[in-house]
This record gives structure tokens, sequence and C-alpha cells, in this order.
């Protein structure tokens, strides 16, 4: 009898630290707003446990979305480094019009740092009124100019919301040298795409290399070109000038003023604002560029331009590169407005 009484007693202390578990397991609770004809919905995310396997993530985290009266309306998964035990200056859980329908989406903590803090995102569908699973996609990868073919979670890092182009801004920083900004937008409603991406890449032996690409358009836009770091993070700041002429090109669009070769039967256009640095290439007299940051480098003389050196079919090689456009420098006086 004593040994049924043993049992009895071993089965009742599991079944109390199963229970004790349970009701100590971390849970973060938020309540968001979705929209003003919506009511509230609680967001809780637990822990699953499960193992990510080969994700680079360390918890597969469990998102419930449940009413004003505690019903459990849907749940679903996404990767995250962090825990619902989190509690930085991050919020685990934001809710954010990500793709501009009016109806707020889900902005779910993934990892935070000391400077990148990213994160994983589930958009609201409004005709099933219900969160969509969270968003993934295939990474571009610079090196092979190609997307790579593994689907993986999409995060955005340091994420901004720019409402006028309907963009996605998001910054990934290696310490203030290195970063690649990927503006994201939207094809549809719940159809988020690449639209450009700057890499400032470290290109070794004491170069910083920089590549924009744009995507979606017939427009090429795409130069990728290395530069001595003293250079770029040197005395005169060329790397804010880079920054500037990004974004023209980014929000300028096929607005950016035309500029073309005067005064001169030719002119070189120089990698760097330098009379010393390397010719990318010979433009004759009456050669149209587009002009992307005007008063650069030594004495504010030089302009900042993009050349289309592919428009009419005559591709440049350069490094042993076929370029289609090109950005450099060309002395101001060189240049006029196109009429």
């Amino acid at each position: 009898m004593s040994k049924i009484w043993m049992i009895l007693l071993t089965i009742c202390l599991v079944m109390f630290g199963v229970a004790n578990a349970e009701s100590t397991a971390a849970v973060y609770e938020k309540t968001i707003n979705v929209h003003d004809s919506l009511p509230p919905y609680l967001i809780r995310i637990t822990d699953t446990g499960e193992d990510p396997a080969d994700m680079d993530s360390d918890n597969i985290l469990l998102v419930g979305v449940f009413s004003e009266n505690g019903e459990l309306l849907q749940s679903f998964t996404y990767y995250s480094n962090e825990s619902p035990e989190y509690d930085g200056a991050a919020a685990l859980v934001m809710a954010k019009d990500l793709n501009f329908d009016g109806y707020n989406d889900l902005m779910l903590l993934s990892a935070a740092g000391a400077r990148n803090v990213f994160h994983a995102f589930s958009l609201w569908d409004s005709r099933t009124n219900q969160f969509r699973p969270v968003e993934a996609y295939c990474n571009w990868n610079r090196e092979t100019e190609r997307f790579d073919p593994d689907i993986r979670q999409l995060e955005l890092c340091n994420v901004e919301l720019i409402p006028e182009k309907k963009y996605l801004y998001s910054s990934v920083q290696d310490g203030y040298r290195f970063r690649r900004d990927t503006y994201w937008g939207w094809e549809s409603q719940y159809g988020i795409t690449e639209r450009f991406i700057w890499d400032v890449y470290d290109a070794g032996d004491g170069m910083i290399g920089e590549s924009l690409y744009q995507f979606g358009s017939q427009v090429v836009r795409l130069w990728d070109e290395q530069y001595p770091e003293d250079w770029y993070y040197g005395q005169d700041d060329a790397s804010s000038e880079r920054q500037r002429a990004v974004k023209a090109v980014i929000f300028g669009g096929d607005s950016l003023p035309w500029l073309q070769v005067a005064n001169v039967d030719w002119v070189n256009l120089r990698k760097q604002d330098s009379k010393a640095s390397p010719s990318l290439a010979k433009l004759d007299a009456g050669q149209e560029v587009e002009l992307l940051v005007a008063a650069c480098g030594p004495e504010n003389g030089w302009v900042r331009v993009l050349y289309h050196c592919g428009a009419t079919g005559s591709r440049e090689e350069y490094d042993g590169v076929i370029r289609e456009e090109m950005t450099g420098y060309i002395w101001h006086s060189f240049l006029e407005p196109v009429q």
C-alpha cells in the first residue's frame, strides 16, 4: 500500500511542477488598435520552445491575437533572437501602418542591438479582418547580382516610413563605415519588393565600395565603384555627399535636372572630386548628364553627375567591367543647364 501512495504522491508532485511551470512561463502582452472602426486587440507572445533548427534566430515565438473578452482569434509564429521576457528600449510589438492602407500592421521585434534593431512584420488584411503570416522574401546578393533563392523571414532594420513615396526605409549599419540601406515599395496592398539598395562595404586594401541598385523600373540605375577610405571618410566628408546623391536618385526619379558638357570639346568624368583622380569616361561637348549634387569637393567647384553611358547602346568599359551607368565628378565650369 505504501508503494501505491508513493506513486500517487510522485504523480501529484510532477503534475504540480508542470502546472507551476506553465503558470510562470514568460508572457508578453500588449493591446493595439488596428483601425478606428475595429475594437482593440490583445497581442500575447509566448515562446513555443521549439528549436529554430538552421535558422539564425534563437527562438520561435507564438503570436496570439485575442479579442477584448479574451477569445483567441488567430495565432502564428515568427523567428526571433529575443524572448517574451524582453525588457529593452524597443517594444516587442508595435502597431504601424507599413503599407499605407489606413490599417495598422504588426511589427515584431526579432533582434535588438546597440545600433541595429530588427523587426519582422505581419500585415493586417482588411478583407479577412486578420493578420497575414509573417512576411518572407529572397535576399538580394550584391556579389552575384541576383536574388538568393532561399526564402527567409523578411526583417526591417531601424525602419522608417516614407509616406510621400510609400516606401519603407531599412538601414543595417556596421559601425559608422559600412551599411546597407534598402528602400522597399509596394507592388500591391500586400506585395512588397525592393526598390533601391545602397551598399557601402569593405572592399579591402583600404578601399570603400559603394553600389546602388534600382529594381522594378525600365530606367537602369546602377553603379558599383571603389574609393580610397581616407577620401571617402576624410576631412571633406565625401560620405555625406554620397548619401545626398543616393537620395537624389531615389526621390528625384525622372525629375533630376539635366546638364550638358559645354565650353570645351570634351571633358573627363572623374572618379573623385580632383583633377588627379582617374577618369571614368570622356564626354564630348553636348553630352547630357543628370545632376545629383552640386558644389562638391575642394572650393565647392565639382558637380556630382549621373552618366547614362548605355542609353544609346554604347556601353563603357572601366577596370574590365562593362557599365551602363556611371556616377562621377565634372568641374562646374564645363557644364551648363540643358535648355
